[in-house]
């Protein structure tokens, strides 16, 4: 039968205790909560991995890779090559950073124009366009063939108003157009001067996003 004569006397002798492979004990808090003792806690990694401490937080990586440790007036973060540096008094970027443009460029020939009355060239979406301009050269073979142009802008490609008003491109010469209102929509409306002297326009349009 039992001998509850054990545990009467000594019912500390009835409890398991855990052990580490150090020979100690695990201990627990009041509350039965498990209790880490040692001055920190060590986390050994594999060559190359993480290793925690338990004066700070220190990350090994490969070969040429992001390397964090702790310093006494903050944290350093030492890139790779010509990478990005972050030091505790500041952020300082190494290397070289670069970005592409995105860029629109389009063009077209417009032959033989004789209409005087004028007619809309193509219309153009601009609301995606950080700054863009058209260009317009008179590329006519006869010697007083002028052209009559003028910039139009639209909010919804319907309802057009004159951005700049007409202005002569004499043959061989060559006019920009650039809106200061900022709408979706813009095209050029050009026209012969003479009805008799064939017209030919070489139009681009020209533009990047950022």
């Amino acid at each position: 039968m039992p001998n509850f004569k054990i545990f009467q006397d000594n019912p500390d002798y009835a409890r398991i205790k855990i052990f580490g492979n150090n020979n100690v004990a695990l201990n627990t808090d009041n509350s039965g909560n498990l209790a880490i003792t040692s001055t920190g806690l060590a986390i050994t990694a594999p060559a190359n991995g993480l290793t925690i401490t338990s004066t700070g937080l220190a990350i090994t990586a490969p070969a040429n890779g992001l390397t964090v440790t702790a310093s006494a007036d903050g944290l350093a973060i030492t890139p790779p090559t010509s990478g990005l540096l972050i030091t505790s008094t500041g952020l300082a970027v190494t290397g070289t950073i670069s970005t592409a443009l995105g860029t629109t460029d389009v063009s077209a020939v417009r032959a033989n124009i004789t209409d005087t009355a004028g007619s809309p060239d193509e219309t153009y979406n601009v609301l995606g366009i950080a700054s863009w301009t058209f260009g317009v050269v008179n590329d006519s073979t006869v010697a007083n063939a002028q052209a009559l142009v003028k910039l139009q802008v639209s909010p919804d490609g319907t309802h057009w108003i004159d951005e700049i008003s007409n202005t002569t491109i004499d043959q061989n010469s060559v006019k920009t157009f650039v809106a200061t209102t900022f709408v979706k929509y813009a095209r050029l409306y050009y026209s012969a001067v003479s009805a008799s002297s064939a017209v030919t326009l070489n139009i681009f349009f020209q533009g990047q996003t950022s």
